[in-house]
């Protein structure tokens, strides 16, 4: 018997939950196993043939890799793989409309599987509300060039009351496809429509892992210590330029790329949050393991205000005529302070963020820091009377000792605006605990 035979022969809808479950399989190998292995495959392969390739080669290959990032690479690879098992699943479905499959499936595909899903199920809700609002429309007014103009703008006013977000304007382009294909609205081409939306999603969601490459939980650890390494390289570079003397011009591109890091932090509030939904709906993933990372988070926020303010008065140092300059024994202070901070990085990209006595080197560079602030202090007393000198290291010193209560978890200000969880759904992680705990007491008491 032929594989086309079998298919057919075989009940359709076991035939697509046996594939998408070997896709998740396949999937979850792909990420956890064959990644890594081809990963330090391909280094050591690079490794051996850098030395014998030719330099316009070494040029053309590092081009490329700086011009495309891998992330993209994947999404591309992916989405079009998605695109294809959701076609293939719903010709084995018979349903009339495969390509809405590949749309749903093309549009679902995200950097998790949990913001597939949110994004889908977005989807899907906006689906169903455009074939309300053009049945709706339809049966009142019928066709005419004023229908379609109400159905548009009842269509996306629907998709703003939902809270539909970017998927808002799903709810009139559904409509407005329903329009194009000029089909009558019954029950079977309802369903048909929430079919292959909700087939797209499921394969979205099965594949959205390989796009990112890791979990929610590195991505979010990476993210982290990432803005970490950021502050870290420009307190060191602050530290430098004052003890060996700096531009206008050095201190222009100092306090541009301490404005830049707000990009790197957005990059970092974006990860943790999607962690912190993850985790709500996750079977491994509790939500003990997101509040460590949270803290980090608002730690570094704090910390990317105060290298802006730092950067901001050495460029003020340099910039306005007259105003005191930048006393060079601040610079190890600052470099301290990078150190410190490179330190969290190494912290938070290995197990998250504790702060404390058993945090070996973090500590270390705290310690450091403090003692290098102490007699930076005491030197500015004994050797500087400039009140000005005075004042502007005050504020400098000021910025660096808060940075250092928020690499502690010791300011504060980190408490401030925290908001304290209320009642609500408990997350998966936290309930499945209880449910094994009654189920056990439960089978002992009746043995």
């Amino acid at each position: 018997m032929s594989p086309q035979q079998l298919v057919t022969a075989t009940d359709p809808f076991a035939v697509v939950a046996i594939g998408l479950a070997l896709c998740a399989v396949a999937a979850t190998l792909l990420r956890r196993k064959v990644k890594p292995a081809v990963e330090l495959t391909c280094r050591a392969l690079v490794s051996r043939l850098r030395p014998h390739l030719p330099a316009p080669v070494r040029r053309l290959a590092r081009r490329c890799r700086d011009k495309v990032e891998a992330t993209t690479a994947r999404s591309v690879l992916v989405t079009g793989v998605a695109a294809g098992i959701a076609v293939a699943a719903a010709q084995t479905l018979h349903l009339p409309g495969p390509v809405l499959a590949a749309i749903s499936a093309t549009l679902s595909v995200q950097m998790s599987s949990h913001a597939s899903l949110r994004e889908g199920s977005k989807r899907l809700i906006g689906t169903v509300a455009g074939i309300a609002v053009t049945l709706a429309v339809w049966s009142a007014f019928g066709i005419s060039p004023w229908s379609i103009a109400v159905i548009a703008a009842a269509g996306l006013a629907a998709g703003r009351l939902l809270r539909l977000g970017d998927s808002s304007a799903t709810v009139p382009l559904t409509s407005m496809g329903i329009l194009v294909g000029g089909s009558m609205i019954t029950e079977s081409f309802v369903w048909e429509r929430v079919e292959a939306t909700v087939l797209g999603i499921v394969v979205g969601v099965i594949l959205s892992p390989l796009v990112g490459g890791m979990t929610p939980m590195e991505r979010a650890q990476i993210k982290l210590a990432h803005l970490s390494g950021e502050i870290s390289r420009l307190l060191g570079a602050l530290g430098a330029g004052v003890q060996g003397g700096y531009t206008r011009e050095q201190a222009e591109q100092w306090l541009a790329r301490s404005r830049e890091l707000d990009e790197d932090l957005a990059g970092a509030v974006t990860a943790v949050d999607e962690l912190a939904g993850h985790a709500r709906w996750s079977l491994t993933t509790s939500m003990t393991r997101v509040n460590p990372l949270e803290q980090t988070l608002r730690a570094l926020e704090h910390g990317v205000q105060q290298v802006n303010s730092v950067a901001r008065s050495m460029f003020d140092a340099v910039a306005n005529p007259g105003t005191p300059a930048v006393p060079a024994a601040i610079g190890q202070v600052l470099t301290a302070a990078s150190d410190a901070f490179a330190a969290h990085g190494t912290l938070v990209a290995e197990r998250g963020a504790a702060a404390g006595p058993d945090t070996g080197n973090l500590y270390d560079q705290l310690s450091s820091l403090r003692e290098a602030r102490q007699r930076t202090v005491r030197t500015m007393r004994r050797e500087v009377e400039d009140t000005g000198v005075l004042v502007l290291t005050g504020s400098i010193i000021t910025d660096i000792d808060r940075m250092a209560g928020s690499l502690e978890r010791s300011a504060p200000a980190l408490t401030v605006g925290v908001r304290e969880p209320g009642p609500g759904i408990p997350a998966v992680s936290e309930v499945l605990p209880a449910v094994r705990l009654a189920w056990e007491k439960a089978v002992a008491g009746r043995l």
